[in-house]
């Protein structure tokens, strides 16, 4: 009887052992889709939000933005002070390291500040820095030509993104392949136009990933996004349809996260054109927009109508502000009153669910006589043509990541950013450049607003840009993906399943 006691005991310890041990067994790899797979890994001459996903894993930034304030926290930085208007004087934390073992010095922050300074598409973030002096391996201090209200806003931007001097200045373009930065993760491979690994750092400086392997996949169809959360394909998914939600969240295995971002969906029309530099025509067309049936059929009423340039977390945004006329009828009338009846536009647009929003847009200019052809575009090709001002108009996104008008306002509608710069309308108004000029140096944040609400007015006249509706961050992820929330760029290295 001991003897079969003792057997038994045994068996029944290694089977709970045997269960133990699978209890422990963790997936520590996530597959995350989104449209496009990254254009660059160089965050000096990004500003599309697929680079800048990957870029946010790769490399750290001296601040980031505590989304639910809107305001710069350190990152990078042990404690900051500012000596006067003009000075900033900023401490590194010690022994941070490159993923080649290389401490971060204050050498590397300079070079990539100055990097960012001398790059056309994200110059203007930075070009209000005057010199930048280093004290020692870990202080240094920013000098700006005058008062800079947005600095630290600036600094927590994807393009201030900190790169190892030493290795860039080695062979840039190898670099940038397969960057040597201090962020949680590094470039396991790159399979250009289908998807991204990434692997952890394990001597990441705010402690090791639980998820030890990222792919970033690119899958441009909504509907083929939704179906790999279903069968367990895709762990995680940027831009789920709305008419989605409901029907992946009923089996439990999915979770939906969204939240109000800073992003504003809006209709460009290119002010250089033959055709749309007639403000007359613009201002038809704004009238001639129902935004709310865009909002109702196309987002199922989860999003906002738009009532300005700047999404409602952005400092600059105008409570007060109108929706905007909508009057079909005194759009024609304008039109018939300009001989402009029978116009022919084309709209181009880079993904399914913006085909839906041109085509309530085709029908809605077609009643009151705009012929409007709609073109589909993979987002590289989209991004050279608007940027090239070969299209009429377009259909896009702005979320100033830095939460600040100043970027939500600058790279979109300033003359010094005309075409892939940013000024995709290219619309250009000395008054407007002027204001944004006095608002960046203002140091009064009521009279930053000030210049930003009367910006505003103007555009609402000129017309160069509509704004749809202000869309939120959402993602699809599984339920066993634990630590998730809805902010503007995911945070792997939080994740755990």
């Amino acid at each position: 009887m001991k003897k079969i006691l003792v057997i038994t005991l045994t068996l029944i310890l290694t089977l709970l052992g045997g269960c133990e041990e699978k209890k422990i067994e963790k997936k520590d790899k996530l597959t995350f889709a989104q449209l496009s797979d990254p254009k660059t890994l160089d965050p000096q001459n990004s500003t599309d939000n697929y680079s800048q996903i990957a870029i946010t894993q790769i490399y750290d930034r001296l601040f980031e933005i505590d989304e639910k304030t809107g305001t710069p926290i350190p990152s990078l930085v042990e404690s900051y002070e500012r000596v006067n208007d003009k000075i900033l004087d900023i401490k590194l934390k010690k022994d941070v390291r490159f993923t080649n073992g290389d401490v971060l010095t204050s050498e590397d922050v300079k070079f990539t500040i100055e990097r960012a300074k001398a790059n056309p598409k994200v110059s203007h973030l930075y070009k209000m820095i005057n010199n930048i002096v280093i004290l020692s391996d870990n202080e240094f201090q920013i000098i700006t030509e005058q008062a800079f209200s947005p600095l630290l806003n600036h600094l927590s931007h994807k393009s201030s993104s900190v790169i190892n001097k030493k290795e860039v200045l080695k062979d840039e373009s190898k670099y940038f392949e397969n960057p040597i930065a201090t962020g949680p993760y590094k470039v396991e491979s790159w399979a250009i136009g289908d998807n991204i690994t990434l692997s952890s750092n394990q001597n990441y400086y705010k402690g090791i990933p639980s998820i030890k392997t990222v792919v970033i996949k690119a899958v441009p169809e909504e509907n083929s996004r939704v179906i790999g959360l279903e069968t367990g394909e895709i762990d995680m998914s940027l831009d789920i349809p709305a008419i989605s939600w409901n029907d992946l969240e009923k089996d439990g295995k999915i979770r939906v996260y969204s939240a109000p971002s800073t992003t504003t969906g809006y209709i460009g029309l290119n002010t250089n054109s033959s055709i749309l530099s007639n403000k007359i025509l613009r201002q038809a067309i704004a009238l001639a927009i129902d935004k709310q049936s865009i909002v109702d059929t196309i987002y199922l009423g989860k999003t906002k109508v738009a009532n300005q340039f700047l999404a409602p977390p952005v400092f600059g945004y105008n409570q007060k502000e109108s929706d905007g006329e909508f009057n079909p009828e005194k759009a024609r009338k304008i039109l018939e009153d300009n001989d402009l009846i029978g116009t022919k536009l084309k709209i181009a647009v880079s993904s399914p669910e913006r085909v839906q929003v041109a085509t309530i847009i085709q029908d809605q200019l077609k009643k009151i006589g705009i012929n409007l052809e709609i073109e589909l575009l993979e987002w590289g090709a989209f991004l050279s043509q608007t940027g090239s001002g070969n299209t009429d108009m377009f259909i896009m996104g702005w979320g100033p990541s830095t939460y600040d008008a100043d970027y939500g306002y600058y790279p979109n509608i300033h003359s010094s950013q005309l075409g892939s710069n940013g000024n995709r309308t290219f619309y250009s108004n000395l008054k407007v450049d002027e204001l944004l000029e006095m608002a960046r140096k203002e140091s009064d944040n009521e009279k930053r607003k000030g210049y930003y609400i009367a910006i505003q007015k103007i555009l609402n006249d000129e017309v160069p840009l509509i704004p749809l509706y202000h869309g939120n961050v959402v993602y699809g992820a599984s339920t066993s993906l634990k630590n998730v929330s809805a902010t503007g760029y995911p945070e792997f290295y939080k994740y755990e399943f």
